[in-house]
């Protein structure tokens, strides 16, 4: 399946839209409401599987982007009255920005130290937001208008369709980015940084080229999950969203498209699907022992369950001998 995709770059971003085209045909309420999270959620896990699928650098600064862009578009649109689509767009802008300029300073750094540098800036995050006053409202939060499009308020399924859309071509993006020179650029990378320095490419651009695109991804995830919650508070620069971004990766399959998208369905989707069907005494308990499960079983991530296994010899030139 994945080679199908593969071959034709529109036909994933293209299946995914017509799936969520019949999002009226969901039941409204809580069950969109999943839905809608997932589709959000996938976009953050798309920008952390180029930075850490790709390119093999592990940050925690994932909710440090999200919350950025989630309060980045609140701000704008409430104080500012700046149009909601428009105040996305600024958001994630922003969570750019700073993606490259918190990358600056620990581009040396691998592995765990880059994870706690980066956890660092989560600290911070949280910190900034409950001193922000009447702009962030403290520590108490502040209320995010609902979801607008050119004046007209957007209903529930509506704006499941928008979020629909924005993901497509987030996939579409995503997918000939993986495929485009700076793609390439972030797999020689994370082979090997010493000899794609050796191939003549600049890894230290690469780096901040790769945290830019997770911070842009994520930041514009916030900015679409604001409006479907109305509400948001410091808790959004939790380190335990960084983690689920990081979890997502990790069980769908890193370095992989098709792998962000089931890790947000595994990692969002399963457990408020079992709240959903009354298991919320044991949640975290079925949760836990599912994500256990997945990565002693599928080390590759819930991609591989996708990849066609090929027969001993498929690859074997015409005539060879298939070794017993």
């Amino acid at each position: 399946m994945t080679r199908i995709f593969d071959s034709r770059p529109w036909l994933a971003p293209l299946v995914f839209i017509a799936l969520f085209v019949l999002a009226p045909l969901i039941p409204g309420g809580y069950v969109l409401y999943i839905f809608t999270l997932v589709l959000i959620y996938t976009l953050a896990s798309f920008g952390t599987n180029i930075l850490t699928g790709y390119t093999n650098l592990i940050s925690m600064a994932g909710a440090v982007f999200f919350g950025i862009g989630a309060y980045g578009s609140a701000i704008l649109t409430t104080h500012f009255g700046v149009p909601l689509v428009l105040s996305m767009l600024i958001a994630a802008a922003i969570a750019t920005v700073v993606g490259v300029l918190l990358a600056l300073p620990v581009l040396r750094l691998e592995e765990v130290f880059l994870a706690i540098a980066t956890l660092g800036f989560v600290m911070i995050s949280v910190e900034i937001a409950k001193s922000g006053g009447e702009l962030t409202g403290g520590e108490n939060g502040m209320g995010a208008p609902g979801p607008t499009l050119l004046g007209f308020a957007l209903g529930e399924r509506a704006y499941h369709l928008f979020v629909a859309v924005v993901l497509g071509a987030a996939l579409w993006v995503a997918r000939n980015l993986s495929q485009s020179h700076f793609g390439r650029g972030f797999l020689a990378l994370k082979g090997s940084e010493t000899a794609s320095r050796a191939l003549g490419l600049n890894a230290t651009r690469l780096k901040l080229i790769a945290f830019g695109v997770c911070a842009f991804y994520t930041g514009l995830s916030g900015a679409l999950y604001a409006p479907v919650v109305r509400f948001i508070d410091p808790s959004l620069f939790n380190i335990m969203v960084s983690i689920s971004f990081v979890s997502m990766v990790i069980v769908g399959g890193l370095g992989s498209i098709m792998g962000s998208v089931l890790g947000a369905v595994f990692v969002i989707g399963a457990p408020q699907l079992l709240t959903y069907f009354g298991f919320d005494q044991f949640q975290r308990a079925l949760y836990g022992v599912a994500m256990i499960l997945a990565l002693m079983f599928l080390p590759d991530g819930l991609a591989s369950l996708l990849k066609r296994r090929k027969l001993p010899g498929a690859d074997a030139p015409a005539g060879a001998e298939v070794p017993r």
